[in-house]
């Protein structure tokens, strides 16, 4: 009884530890790694970022008219982070967007208007 209680003990620490190293690992990469540990990990949180489309850093990959976007996001705090996410068809030079992430994980985006942002975000979207 007592090694079966070792055996458990080890492997939920084993556990743990690598699950704190992937999430540490994950933190602001835009990997598909990255992305599927983020929309499935329970202590990452929704929230929006908001960018502003450049149509130079997106690539019709597949050629069928998907844009990959690498961009550079900010958070509600004004915090950086890159990000990746692909466009149904090509966006509009300059618009801004707010994207819906999870981690690395894009949900939705939506186009958005000035009014609609943290003026220190907007600022530095403005600013690029």
């Amino acid at each position: 009884m007592r090694s079966l209680l070792k055996f458990l003990l080890l492997s939920a620490t084993i556990i743990g530890l690598a699950y704190v190293g992937a999430c540490a690992y994950t933190k602001d990469r835009t990997d598909q790694f990255s992305q599927a540990l983020g929309q499935y990990n329970f202590l990452v949180k929704k929230e929006p970022h908001y960018v502003k489309i450049d149509n130079a850093k997106g690539k019709d990959e597949d050629g069928y008219g998907n844009y990959d976007y690498n961009l550079t996001s900010y958070d509600k705090d004004g915090n950086e982070h890159p990000i990746q996410f692909t466009g149904m068809g090509k966006l509009k030079q300059g618009h801004y967007l707010e994207v819906m992430t999870k981690g690395a994980y894009v949900y939705t985006y939506k186009e958005v208007f000035q009014k609609d942002m943290p003026n220190d975000v907007y600022s530095k979207l403005k600013a690029e």
